[in-house]
């Protein structure tokens, strides 16, 4: 685990006082386990990307604001390696272009998933966005919809967020996809 993953709990529970929200309900409002928050906030567990999706909904924060880091604001046209940043959880892998997605109605992802790997134990959905992704490495299992996919080297996916929806790794190696959101989630 690494220290912005270390961190994933003490952030969360701080939001969820800050929103004067117990435990439970937050918990309630994700539609989760009063356990779940409560192993989450004590890093215990490390939660799926469509968990921190569904409690981040409830606190009005979507990922990039969650893992944002405060900073230069100024706008910025290219970006190295080192300035993309972390958003993901649970393993997974998702280094976002631009650190501040204020004002912006783009989320581009260079995405990473280990073997075995998941965006969510099931799949999930966000209103009002679209999805769209290239394979450049390896292969992942999509669901969306009622669809569920095999996709390998170049191959793509494109959808609206309001249908349920999960990538999991099935294979032996990394999958690496690029992404882009609207809105960023």
């Amino acid at each position: 685990m690494d220290a912005d993953e270390a961190r994933v709990g003490q952030r969360l529970q701080d939001l969820r006082k800050m929103h004067r929200l117990s435990q439970r309900e937050l918990a309630r409002r994700a539609g989760l386990t009063h356990g779940t928050i409560s192993f989450i906030e004590r890093d215990k567990i490390s939660p799926s990307i469509g968990t921190m999706r569904q409690i981040l909904e409830c606190l009005g924060l979507t990922l990039s604001d969650f893992f944002g880091r405060d900073g230069d604001t100024s706008p910025r046209y290219f970006f190295e390696r080192k300035d993309l940043f972390e958003v993901g959880t649970g393993g997974v892998s998702l280094l976002q272009v631009g650190k501040s997605l204020a004002g912006r109605p783009l989320q581009v992802l260079l995405e990473t998933y280990p073997p075995g790997s998941e965006t969510a134990r099931l799949p999930y959905r966000v209103e009002g966005g679209e999805e769209g992704g290239v394979i450049i490495e390896g292969e992942i299992e999509a669901t969306i919809g009622d669809e569920i996919r095999i996709l390998r080297q170049y191959d793509a996916y494109l959808f609206p967020t309001s249908l349920p929806h999960k990538l999991r790794n099935i294979s032996d190696r990394a999958c690496v996809i690029v992404s882009a959101t609207t809105p960023p989630v």
